[in-house]
Parts: structure tokens; sequence; C-alpha cells
């Protein structure tokens, strides 16, 4: 059983595939429950998880056909965590090779580039030998703009 929901099923998600391969079921897709629905659900049952930002697969921080090591991917989890101390609520590393992306919530900007230095630091501490900032701010699926829809 996995937490895919109705939201899911219209965007790209290669990994639903693999789902539906394996026999593993989706309940709230198919009861047809939304993201949103999900969470007022959970804080109607008093879930702490209700106003959790998502936390999708880490592979969605490096574009489609890229070779990951559990090295990337731990590098990838290290660098958000960091971002989420320094108090950032919607946060994602998007990887491209050397070069590590930020997405935050554009009102975050401004404490964003308040801790630049510390963030630098730490980001480049990870291997990334580029920091930079994602002018369009947070957006879920962003590395999925290349994919080609059929």
């Amino acid at each position: 059983m996995e937490g895919t929901n109705r939201d899911d099923l219209q965007v790209y998600r290669p990994g639903i595939r693999a789902v539906r391969e394996l026999g593993i079921v989706s309940p709230l897709a198919e009861a047809g429950l939304t993201k949103e629905e999900v969470r007022r659900l959970a804080a109607e049952c008093g879930l702490s998880v209700s106003h959790k930002p998502a936390s999708p697969c880490l592979a969605t921080r490096f574009p489609y056909g890229t070779r990951l090591s559990g090295d990337m991917l731990r590098k990838a989890e290290q660098g958000e965590k960091v971002l989420k101390e320094f108090g950032f609520y919607n946060v994602r590393l998007r990887i491209h090779s050397e070069i590590v992306r930020i997405e935050v919530d554009c009102e975050s900007f401004p404490l964003l580039l308040e801790r630049r230095g510390e963030i630098i630091s730490c980001l480049k501490e990870l291997g990334y030998k580029y920091v930079t900032l994602d002018l369009e701010g947070f957006r879920s699926g962003s590395m999925d703009i290349c994919i080609k829809k059929d």
C-alpha cells in the first residue's frame, strides 16, 4: 500500500508505473481523494502530519536520466535538511551536476539572502561548486518541464 492520491494521477509520475507493476495498491487514489482532501481529513483526525510539506522521492531533485548514487541522494537530503534548519518551509534542491538550484517560497527570498553566506558555505561543504537561487521559487514538479507529453 502507498500514498498516491488523485492529484498525482494528473501529472507526470514515473514511479506510478513501478507501483502498478508491483501490484501495490493506492487506496487514496482509488477513493478519488486529492492531496488537499487528504490533508483536511488528517487534520480532522488530529494527525500532526496534516500541515507538513510534501516530501517526494529524492530522485525528483535530479534531471531525468541522471544515474543516481546513494551519496548523491544523501547530499540532496542533507542540503535540504540544512535549509529547513535555517527556517525554510517549502524547500527543494534541484541538482544539475555541480550546480545546486535552491527552490524556496518567494516570500522566503529575503531570509535566504540574509543567510546566503552560511547557506553557500553549507552547500559547498557538501560538494556543490555553484549555488543558485531559482527566481521562480518553490514549485512542485519543476524538473518535469522538459518532459514531452504524449
